[in-house]
């Protein structure tokens, strides 16, 4: 079973049940709201809403509702690390995002990464797991995806050049004295 070339607009549901919550706060009733509501005069909703209605919003929407949809009938092997795609293909993080981008290269790769994290971390719930199979779950993914994020990390720092200095370095040519163990000035970006 191959990607499906584009999924279907959900139609009132988040995820795999209940309203759409983006979609019914999009509409014009979030204008119609009274004004003690939480709605009202809320700079962080207004924001919000301006990114989805943004084409920056709408690209982060749209990959957001295909990758659920393509992750819908996907599973899980988390000791081994694998995604566990419907055609039983059985791949890891990286060739997971391969996949995804072969099919959908107009998806950036950061938000097709930090999707399958998230789901990795959170969105998979598998269905008749006991409570200890799901603890176990839970401490596998999270594992692999902190592993995850402490690689990409150590990724980027290696990709300096040996003329780059990070922040650290830089504040210790500049204030000598005043950095070293308990001081406060001396931190990672």
């Amino acid at each position: 079973m191959d990607i499906p070339e584009h999924a279907p607009p959900r139609q009132h549901k988040t995820g795999r049940d209940g309203p759409d919550l983006f979609e019914d706060l999009m509409g014009k009733q979030r204008r119609e709201q009274p004004q003690d509501s939480i709605f009202a005069d809320n700079p962080f909703l207004d924001g919000l809403f301006e990114w989805m209605d943004s084409p920056e919003g709408q690209k982060s929407i749209e990959v957001r509702d295909v990758l659920w949809n393509l992750l819908e009938h996907a599973q899980l092997d988390a000791k081994q690390r694998k995604l566990i795609w419907p055609d039983a293909e059985r791949l890891d993080l990286e060739q997971s995002i391969q996949r995804v981008q072969k099919k959908y290269p107009d998806f950036p790769r950061d938000e097709v990464e930090e999707f399958l994290l998230d789901w990795i971390d959170m969105g998979y719930d598998p269905e008749n797991y006991s409570q200890a199979q799901l603890d176990e779950l839970d401490s596998l993914t999270e594992r692999w995806v902190a592993d995850h994020i402490r690689m990409a990390k150590a990724s980027k720092k290696q990709k300096r050049t040996r003329y780059s200095l990070d922040y650290t370095t830089s504040l210790d040519l500049l204030f000598p004295a005043q950095t070293g163990p308990g001081c406060f000035v001396k931190t990672q970006l």
